[in-house]
């Protein structure tokens, strides 16, 4: 349900906010000198009964007698204001700054960047409330776990990692949430799909019904730590729960997910809200309680307290009146929800709040315009280059650009987008650089060859071609599943044909959230370079021909394992275990598990320049003992090595670096990964500039989660690996767990 009257979901009332009028003025909730639980609890404990169940939909009812107004809980700010009930792109707001998809940016491996655009989004987001077009409740990062390339959404997420995963949130969020005014949270953040959540739509299984069998193993070291980052490091308001049950249990009503695991041992301090549909799901389509009165209770008891949809609005009321739910299940709803709301602000003076006086002048300035093009700059990755790139503007006068990305707009956003100001397509960028000629070749998925002929000659007639291929929404989107990973349509036969007749070096590039299979353009000498460019942003042209020209070096680095085609028949879409599996015969998901052949491995990416590292640690002793009863106690963050380093650049050109701390295990007996990514840092170097890195271990980079669901070590030489150099951790008389 979309609320319809702007000044709703800027919070306030007709005849002024909440507590400027009476009664509210004059009552306990309204009085700022009170603790805020204080204030939540005297404003639950007022609203009537009559107007409790319309408080529990994302399109939420107000209290009249208090003057509190509808509430739509639901917008959307991926990577950017988005589209979305709650969001209106019109009047003043027609647009927002359209940044990057979260795969690309997360390629930067910058957490300062990651904030920033947090707080980019987050202050035109509070311009959008301010003029009623949005709420302040965004439905934003989404961190699960890239766990399988064919997943449509994998491109919403930062990748394969939960270290990186679990970074983005702890960063992205206090973006999103904190600003110049420490009173209030500027917009809430809502970490999903809580959890496990990893498929939309496969050979005949949908989200809607998916029971995800998860070992606690990889519950706590894959699909959990990114959520608990984001919760503990990043303090995140918001949390959804997810469409698929895990172990029998659908999300939503799994009081060992929400209520357990999030608040009482996590500390979560937020409101939960149910993915849109995903409480209907538990009582039609997991059927896990045939009562639909006994189902608003499960979800209320478990943790739950908004529901995007109207399950709750048709069955709550039966439920109260039956006495199957309670007042104090209600209220706690309530307190959470309301809580989160007075963080907001959405109640208080308007002449306190700073935030209330953002205006439209925030919206796409020139400070995100150049966020979003810098982010585009470091997500680009060049994945090979065999000299031909950089390209010199002095020499190269004409290019032909081709393929059906190469006048790419909005295909550059990837999903969950809004209405973007401007977007630089790659030929508009290329042109700025040189005289191009633009050919077709073909559509993205379709069997019509009838382009290619033109487009070979074009690049036969070109100084450099770069050819631009890759997938869409049409091939990955939310609700909708890849069933391979090749190339669609006849797109690699465009490649074949322009390579085979063109006069310069082919320089192929690629827009896409998932992988695709480039092995034989990774193979091909004919192929000079490849870039992957994921979906860049309104600026996304720009930086392709930036980094084509070298006027920008390339420094992104893969987030997801590319691996050959022959991966989807080895690994069931359907196996949520990330180790490998010699029953089944998968060989393992993501760069901690997998021990078969890559395309491209996670972290590759190249540069224009070169650069060393070097451990200057020498090999530490770290008691085993100590570890282990670190690991079953509050201080598993406790350091306990530490390693020293530098990195140089010893190239021509100057660059950016992302150093890696690779741990490795001495044994990957129980499960122990074959490495685990514990540490990254992101450097910028002047050619011949050399910096010292350090990087902390602590005693749960020393671990690895045991299968019975928690984390130990073990004795021996544990390496660890930053960028190709290594050094020894000796961990001695370890506690023999198995």
């Amino acid at each position: 349900m979309r609320v319809s009257t702007a000044l709703f979901s800027a919070g306030l009332a007709a005849d002024g906010r909440p507590c400027d009028v009476s009664p509210g003025k004059d009552q306990p909730w309204c009085d700022t000198s009170k603790s805020l639980d204080e204030r939540v609890a005297d404003l639950v404990s007022r609203i009537p009964e009559k107007d409790v169940v319309g408080l529990f939909a994302n399109g939420a009812s107000g209290v009249p007698e208090l003057n509190i107004p509808a509430y739509q809980w639901w917008s959307e700010a991926l990577h950017g204001v988005g589209k979305s009930p709650g969001v209106t792109f019109s009047g003043k707001t027609p647009s927002a700054t359209s940044f990057p998809q979260v795969i690309t940016t997360a390629s930067s491996f910058n957490t300062t960047l990651f904030r920033a655009i947090g707080s980019a989004i987050s202050t035109e987001a509070r311009a959008f409330n301010n003029q009623g077009h949005a709420g302040n409740t965004f439905w934003t990062p989404n961190i699960n776990i890239y766990r399988d390339p064919r997943w449509g959404r994998g491109q919403e997420t930062p990748g394969e990692d939960p270290v990186l995963n679990g970074e983005y949130a702890a960063n992205f969020v206090p973006g999103m949430q904190e600003g110049e005014d420490t009173n209030y949270i500027k917009s809430s953040a809502c970490l999903k799909h809580f959890a496990a959540y990893s498929l939309e739509n496969y050979q005949g299984m949908d989200r809607h019904h998916f029971d995800a069998e998860v070992s606690q193993q990889d519950l706590e070291d894959t699909y959990f730590p990114a959520f608990k980052a984001g919760i503990q490091k990043g303090n995140a308001s918001g949390l959804m729960c997810s469409y698929n049950a895990v172990n029998g249990v659908p999300s939503c009503a799994n009081t060992g997910l929400l209520n357990g695991l999030a608040r009482k041992e996590w500390g979560f301090d937020g409101y939960i809200t149910s993915d849109c549909g995903a409480v209907e799901d538990v009582f039609s389509n997991h059927k896990y309680d045939p009562s639909a009165e006994h189902v608003v209770s499960d979800v209320l008891e478990a943790g739950m307290d908004s529901d995007c949809g109207s399950f709750l609005d048709k069955h709550m009321q039966d439920a109260i009146t039956a006495g199957v739910v309670k007042k104090d299940d209600f209220d706690a709803a309530l307190t959470n929800m309301f809580r989160v709301r007075m963080r907001l602000g959405h109640f208080d003076p308007a002449d306190s709040q700073p935030y209330l006086k953002y205006g439209v002048d925030k919206i796409n300035t020139q400070e995100h315009q150049e966020l979003a093009l810098e982010a585009a700059r470091q997500g680009i990755v060049l994945l090979k280059n065999n000299g031909a790139l950089p390209l010199d503007a002095g020499k190269v006068k004409k290019i032909a650009v081709i393929g059906p990305h190469g006048n790419a707009t909005t295909t550059m956003q990837g999903n969950y987008q809004g209405v973007a100001p401007y977007l630089v397509s790659p030929a508009e960028g290329l042109g700025k650089f040189a005289e191009i000629s633009v050919q077709h070749g073909c559509d993205v998925d379709s069997k019509d060859t009838s382009g290619i002929a033109a487009a070979a000659d074009a690049a036969a007639d070109a100084d450099v071609t770069v050819l631009f291929v890759g997938i869409d929404q049409s091939q990955e989107r939310e609700g909708h599943d890849r069933s391979n990973i090749t190339l669609p349509g006849v797109q690699y036969e465009l490649i074949d044909a322009v390579a085979a007749k063109a006069k310069g070096a082919v320089i192929l590039v690629v827009l896409s959230g998932g992988a695709v299979d480039l092995s034989a353009a990774k193979g091909d000498s004919r192929i000079a370079s490849i870039l992957w460019a994921g979906y860049p942003g309104q600026s996304g042209g720009q930086a392709i021909a930036e980094i084509v020209f070298g006027a920008v070096n390339p420094s992104g680095k893969l987030t997801q394992t590319w691996y050959p085609t022959s991966y989807l028949t080895q690994c069931s879409f359907f196996d949520m275990n990330m180790r490998s599996n010699t029953t089944t015969g998968c060989p393992g998901r993501t760069h901690r598990f997998y021990t078969g052949p890559a395309t491209f491995k996670f972290g590759d990416g190249m540069s224009y320049t070169t650069f060393h590292h070097e451990i200057l640690s020498s090999v530490q002793l770290v008691r085993g003992e100590d570890v282990q009863a670190m690991l079953g106690s509050a201080q598993r963050q406790s350091v306990v090595a530490m390693v020293r380093a530098t990195v140089s650049n010893t190239g021509k050109h100057d660059g950016s670096v992302v150093s890696m701390l690779m741990v490795k295990p001495p044994t990957q007996e129980n499960g122990a990964p074959v490495q685990q990514l514990r540490a990254f840092k992101r450097t910028a170097l002047k050619a011949g500039e050399s910096r010292d890195l350090e990087f902390e271990v602590t005693a749960e980079d020393l671990s690895f989660a045991h299968p019975n669901g928690f984390l130990t070590t073990v004795a021996g030489k544990w390496v660890v690996d930053i960028e190709g150099a290594t050094a020894d951790i000796d961990v001695g008389s370890a506690l023999q767990i198995v």
